[in-house]
């Protein structure tokens, strides 16, 4: 075993991982100074402003967004057009013939300039042109939407990265970790100090711990490649932290989600188009109205030698012209209803808009919050678990800690750091996801396009919203961890007795007296409990078993417990340190139903509560008149005591239900009187059976009370008190040494 041994698959995994990674991580030392392989950064530096304006310049989203406005704008251009007067130029050139003139073909010619201004289209135009303004806006706000959006993903992206590089780090410094232990303990080994399971668990731990690395590098290599499709290069290799963001959140998330009806792009959008929609509507009903325009036209012709033999001649008209579709096929009611159709499916948009804006504003916010509370306990666990780990370490140094606890500390204190990190970069994420619902990203970061029109420049003052038409601001409400820890408390711990005593090594049958043997065993009990410096309560209870009532069971538990408290104190145990109870034969802790199981519920169980244990002792309800302080004096009755003294069973469990039967087995009528209960059984048919057979045993007639779901025999009515002790001892011959006294 001490000899040295070689271990070449740990080393193999030590060593591939250090010199030959796929993705050329660095060396590891005991600090990691992080490098980045080729192909995931660009040299230089570069910020967060500065990344969101690469985007917003280069992004293709961008760009289809910026020349879908710029179309836009010039379809406005088209629509305004039919105001104008429309200008024709014709001129000809030509041989002519007429039939039947005789003058055979001859040579033509003209020129002529005609002008078409439109008076009245019944308003076609107008709403064209309306219906083109709103949608130019429509193609503004989803510009700034696109942009608002790129921006959030390109800070996203940002985060993502700058999120990874951390988390590498920390995976870096993990398995360094793993591998300074994986070297010990290989030392330790090869010296004959170690053992080689020892080895066998780091190297796999080790093998983790790599497994860790490379997926963190994995993530590393996804989030940048997503960071290039955004902004269009790839991440610097020293980016600055994200600014604070946190300072443009409203207090509230009511108020957030009423700026962002103010101000998300998106939602002004889906308003404009209900606009757009209505001026289209308004627009086919020109189908329904005359049409006036205003023609002019001048010109020249020419038919030298032509049939009417002028030859050239000029030409001039003005003309008013007026004209109406009768019957089109039913097409411009169609046109109409489709457009009344489309203004309602806006109108449907705008709520959807609405409704979406809402929750993206509320969960966003939401976020803020309660990672900001989250990140609290995450750091306290994260300081907790590296306090550990470093105790840990010593202990294991000095070999009080086993190699498994060092193990298992290091991976819990790189799941905490991972966690922490991960909540850090949520709540900068969470910021930005809140502005930019809110439409205030873009000017939060100081960053625009700047060919970006503005709304003045548009002619428009912006979205008048209409409060009837909103959403309601009202959603889920806040919360906190007290929110939902308010209602809950933790139950007191409870765990087993310090002591079990068995009741019949320190009492005699009925008895509450200690005998002889009890004293020396409670000795040693109370030299315990003195030595104790930082006790904070002695808790004794007493249990007995079903065998008698509650009524002798429980005054006889409680009697028994206090017994036992009056000789610890008289033996040096501070009374004020004592708290007794008796439990009856309401905890059994072994079945009734045979010898041994009543034996081992016959019992006197002392607790030792320390300082700050906060012990639960009252889980289970103690007879009605118990006593919780030790009383004065404990007798033992007598059976000529208990013949006179106990009570009826009927005074505690109420209607009883009895059957008596005699040695051959005939019932017989009930008597009141007093009786010796033998044993009590949760299967009536063996409690009829015993009582049978030991009625025809000691000619003696024995009865059945059953309640409670016991079964209890009794013999009985004795007329004596001397017939008692007789019939104990051939109870007792016959395996039934705890019978006593019951009237009733």
């Amino acid at each position: 075993m001490k000899k040295s041994a070689d271990y070449p698959l740990a080393q193999r995994l030590a060593k591939a991982f250090a010199v030959g990674s796929s993705l050329a991580l660095l060396p590891v030392a005991a600090a990691v100074a992080q490098t980045l392989p080729p192909g995931l950064a660009a040299p230089g530096s570069a910020d967060v402003q500065e990344v969101v304006r690469q985007a917003l310049s280069t992004n293709p989203e961008v760009r289809a967004a910026l020349n879908g406005l710029n179309a836009a704008g010039h379809d406005v251009g088209v629509a305004r057009g039919n105001y104008l007067p429309s200008i024709d130029v014709a001129a000809g050139i030509g041989r002519e013939d007429r039939e039947g003139d005789g003058r055979g073909s001859y040579d033509t010619d003209f020129a002529e300039l005609r002008l078409t201004q439109m008076i009245y289209d019944g308003f076609a135009t107008r709403s064209e042109v309306e219906r083109l303004d709103r949608a130019q806006l429509v193609r503004y706000y989803e510009l700034l939407g696109a942009s608002e959006n790129v921006a959030l993903e390109a800070t996203r992206a940002y985060l993502d990265v700058s999120r990874y590089r951390e988390l590498v780090r920390l995976a870096q410094d993990n398995y360094a970790d793993h591998l300074r232990v994986f070297n010990q303990i290989e030392d330790r080994v090869r010296s004959g100090a170690g053992r080689g399971v020892d080895l066998e668990q780091i190297s796999g731990r080790l093998a983790l711990a790599e497994s860790n690395l490379m997926t963190e590098a994995s993530n590393l290599h996804d989030v940048t490649s997503r960071y290039q499709r955004i902004v269009g290069q790839l991440p610097a290799e020293n980016l600055a932290p994200a600014p604070q963001l946190d300072g443009r959140l409203p207090p509230s998330v009511s108020e957030a989600v009423d700026l962002a009806f103010q101000g998300n792009p998106d939602f002004h959008a889906a308003i404009e188009n209900i606009e757009a929609a209505r001026a289209e509507q308004a627009g086919t009903r020109a189908g329904f109205q005359p049409r006036l325009d205003l023609r002019g036209r001048t010109g020249t012709d020419n038919n030298e030698s032509g049939y009417d033999g002028f030859g050239r001649r000029d030409r001039h008209s003005i003309e008013l012209v007026a004209s109406m579709n009768l019957y089109r096929g039913g097409s411009d009611l169609a046109s109409f209803r489709a457009a009344s159709d489309r203004v309602e499916q806006a109108i449907d948009q705008r709520d959807l808009a609405c409704t979406n804006v809402r929750q993206t504003t509320q969960i966003a916010y939401n976020d803020t919050q309660r990672l900001r509370e989250q990140i609290r306990y995450l750091n306290e666990h994260r300081q907790s678990i590296d306090r550990v780990r470093g105790a840990y370490q010593q202990q294991f140094d000095i070999g009080e800690r086993t190699l498994l606890d060092v193990l298992d500390s290091e991976n819990e204190y790189f799941e905490a750091s991972r966690a922490f990190t991960n909540a850090q970069y949520d709540i900068a994420l969470a910021d930005a996801r809140t502005l930019a619902a809110m439409g205030q990203l873009m000017p939060t970061l100081g960053v625009m396009r700047d060919d970006m029109p503005t709304l003045a420049e548009l002619g428009s003052d912006g979205v008048a919203l209409d409060p009837s038409v909103l959403c309601p601001v009202e959603g889920p409400s806040g919360f906190t961890l007290a929110d939902f820890t308010g209602g809950i408390s933790a139950p007191p711990p409870t765990r087993a007795p310090d002591v079990t005593l068995s009741a019949d090594a320190l009492f005699a049958v009925n008895s509450a007296e200690l005998g002889p043997d009890a004293r020396q065993e409670l000795n040693e009990l109370a030299q315990q409990i003195r030595n104790l410096t930082d006790l904070e309560r002695v808790f004794i209870a007493g249990h007995a078993d079903s065998t008698g009532t509650d009524a002798i069971n429980d005054p006889l538990s409680q009697r028994r417990a206090d017994s036992v408290a009056e000789y610890l104190v008289s033996q040096g145990v501070d009374r004020e340190l004592i708290e007794t109870r008796g439990y009856g034969s309401h905890q059994p802790v072994a079945s009734n139903d045979s010898v041994e199981g009543r034996r081992q519920n016959r019992r006197v169980e002392v607790t030792l509560e320390r300082v700050g244990e906060n012990l639960d002792m009252t889980s289970t309800q103690a007879w009605p008149n118990a006593t919780h302080e030790p009383s004065s004096q404990a007798g033992q009755p007598s059976v000529t005591d208990a013949w006179a003294d106990s009570q009826p069973v009927a005074s505690v469990y109420g209607e009883l239900e009895a059957t008596v039967w005699s040695a051959n087995q005939e019932v017989i009528e009930v008597e009141q009187g007093t009786y010796l209960q033998v044993v009590a059984l949760s299967d009536s048919e063996r409690a009829q059976s015993l009582g049978s057979q030991l009625s025809e045993t000691l000619a003696k007639p024995t009865r059945l009370v059953s309640t409670t779901g016991l079964h209890r025999v009794q013999l009985g009515p004795i007329g004596h008190p001397d017939e008692v002790t007789a019939l104990q001892g051939e109870l007792e011959r016959l395996g039934y040494a705890d019978s006593y006294v019951v009237q009733g």
